[in-house]
């Protein structure tokens, strides 16, 4: 007998980003083929966004890159598809077929902002 179950959450699903946003301080991204770096502006589990002063980058286009933290390689070979260009030259990005082990690390980088986000928040309360 198979069970018939649902979940839904209140609110706009429009408006709900699929999965938690972090700013990283010293996170860049560099891509091989234009020869040039980028500051990541957000990370999520599922894409990036950097800055693109030249607006050069165009929907669709598809981006292989690799990411530095704090100057040093944290991982290589990541596969992106352009999604968005905005006029504030922000370039946001989906992953495109990650490797199990990347994922682990993305993963893992977004805790632990997420983790520190919620000390700061905690610490915060306390103060006030």
């Amino acid at each position: 007998m198979p069970d018939d179950f649902s979940f839904t959450m209140g609110g706009d699903d429009k408006q709900q980003r699929r999965a938690f946003r972090a700013s990283v301080p010293g996170l860049e991204v560099y891509i091989p083929a234009r020869d040039a770096r980028y500051k990541v502006g957000d990370l999520s589990a599922l894409g990036l966004a950097f800055l693109d002063e030249s607006r050069s980058f165009k929907e669709g286009e598809a981006l292989e890159l690799d990411m530095f933290l704090n100057r040093k390689l944290f991982l290589s070979g990541l596969k992106l598809r352009v999604m968005r260009v905005l006029d504030k030259g922000i370039i946001g990005c989906n992953f495109e077929a990650i490797d199990p082990r990347k994922e682990a690390r993305l993963d893992k980088l977004v805790l632990e902002v997420q983790k520190r986000l919620i000390a700061l928040r905690k610490a915060a309360k306390k103060k006030a």
